[in-house]
């Protein structure tokens, strides 16, 4: 039977998502618990990728067991030969085609920033502690910004130099930026992404936001210039694997 479930991770207990010989991922740490109740080795399919260090709110997966479950006690079971850093929020049965990565309509990640003069120990594993996002007149410089982002373009500058395949053309939905006091979130949705693209992404506003560059700098970027023009890669802890959309919505 083919299932779908939503689940959430501490990107810093895990060496990313994808499975890796010798090392603790996510996937690697899921397929084990799904291996006990199957009986077998049993391998599972996620929405998208993280790397190491980045976390997952809503990240969600597809796979199969052996026999029927009611739905809640298959969270349980997954949840009990599962560590805590890893749980299982909701499962679903979904038809015996469903792919949690092939039929994802979008990918949403969120970025968080903490801009106060110190930050809570209790958030530093979760936010990049980044006073430069402080100002109301750079935020709306950085909103700017991020319409410039919207819609589609060659991201080749925000792509991991070795990683970058051939079509570099990517489609930004939404990109926006919103603040609540010190808290401010970054939120991208598109279709798909490229190899460390929203940190990259995240670390060129950056330089903008130091008065490294402008709306203009950005803009060229997005011509499909080389890696190296961009800004540094953002650091992994505060970007979030915020949710995957399906259409019609698998969670019914």
């Amino acid at each position: 039977m083919r299932w779908a479930a939503e689940i959430a991770y501490l990107g810093n207990a895990f060496s990313g998502w994808q499975r890796q010989e010798g090392t603790v991922t996510g996937q690697g740490t899921f397929e084990k618990a799904l291996s006990l109740l199957n009986g077998r080795p049993s391998t599972v399919e996620a929405a998208g990728r993280t790397d190491g260090g980045v976390h997952a709110r809503g990240q969600v997966v597809s796979f199969d067991t052996l026999r029927d479950w009611e739905p809640s006690r298959l969270r349980q079971a997954l949840e009990g030969n599962l560590p805590q850093t890893l749980r299982v929020l909701r499962t679903v049965p979904v038809t015996p085609d469903f792919k949690a990565r092939h039929n994802a309509c979008y990918r949403e990640y969120v970025y968080f920033f903490w801009t106060g003069d110190s930050c809570y120990p209790h958030l530093s594993p979760f936010v990049w502690h980044n006073r430069r996002w402080r100002c109301p007149r750079t935020r709306e410089r950085l909103r700017e910004c991020c319409r410039l982002l919207e819609g589609t373009h060659d991201f080749r500058a925000f792509c991991r130099s070795g990683d970058c395949p051939e079509d570099s053309r990517r489609t930004l939905h939404v990109v926006s930026l919103a603040s609540r006091g010190p808290l401010v979130r970054l939120r991208i949705r598109g279709r798909g992404f490229l190899t460390n693209m929203v940190r990259i992404i995240v670390g060129s506003l950056d330089d903008i936001a130091k008065g490294k560059g402008d709306p203009r700098w950005l803009a060229s970027l997005l011509q499909g210039r080389p890696r190296e023009e961009a800004g540094r890669t953002a650091p992994a802890q505060g970007l979030f694997f915020w949710k995957a959309g399906y259409e019609p919505s698998i969670w019914r």
